[in-house]
C-alpha cells in the first residue's frame, strides 16, 4: 500500500473524536450538576480529546508524507500549504488543549462556572480547528484531486 494513503485513513479519527468530545461537553454543561463523577459525558469527552490529540499527531506525520508525494506529482506548493499548516497547528494545539483540560480536571476547577466554561471552550476550539483543517483537506481531494488513485 502506498504510504500516502495512510493519511486519508487516519484523518477521520481526530475529526470524529474532537467533534464528539464537544458534543459530550455540551451534554455535560447542560446538566444541572456538573460533577464529573456523576456525569460520564465529562470523562468521555476528556478521553476523546486526548485520543484526538494523539490521532492528530499521527495524521499530521503521514500528511507530511502525502504532501511530498503530491508535490512530486506536480501539485503546486501553494495549493497544499494551507492544509499542511493547519494540520501541523492542529497536531500541536490538540494535545496542548488536552493537557490544559487534564489540569482543569485534576484541579477540579470544572465544578465552578469559570472552569466549566474553559472546558467547553477548549472542546469548541478543538472542534473548530479540526473542521477548518478538514475543510481545506477536502478541497484538495475533491476540488483538485490530490493523491487520488484510480480503481483497478
Amino acid at each position: 500500500m502506498p504510504i500516502e494513503l495512510i493519511h486519508p485513513m487516519l484523518v477521520h479519527f481526530p475529526i470524529v473524536l474532537a467533534m464528539t468530545a464537544f458534543g459530550c461537553d455540551l451534554v455535560w454543561i447542560a446538566s444541572p450538576h456538573r460533577d464529573p463523577l456523576t456525569i460520564p459525558a465529562f470523562k468521555v469527552a476528556s478521553v476523546m480529546l486526548v485520543a484526538a490529540g494523539i490521532a492528530a499527531i499521527l495524521t499530521a506525520f503521514f500528511g507530511d508524507t502525502a504532501f511530498d508525494v503530491a508535490l512530486s506529482r506536480g501539485f503546486s506548493d501553494a495549493q497544499l500549504e494551507t492544509h499542511q499548516e493547519m494540520g501541523i497547528a492542529t497536531a500541536i494545539v490538540l494535545p496542548a488543549l488536552a493537557g490544559v483540560r487534564a489540569l482543569v480536571w485534576f484541579r477540579r476547577w470544572e465544578q465552578r462556572l469559570p472552569g466549566a466554561l474553559i472546558v467547553v471552550s477548549i472542546s469548541a476550539l478543538a472542534a473548530v480547528m479540526v473542521a477548518v483543517t478538514a475543510y481545506f483537506g477536502g478541497e484538495l481531494v475533491y476540488g483538485l484531486g490530490v493523491n487520488i488513485h484510480r480503481a483497478l
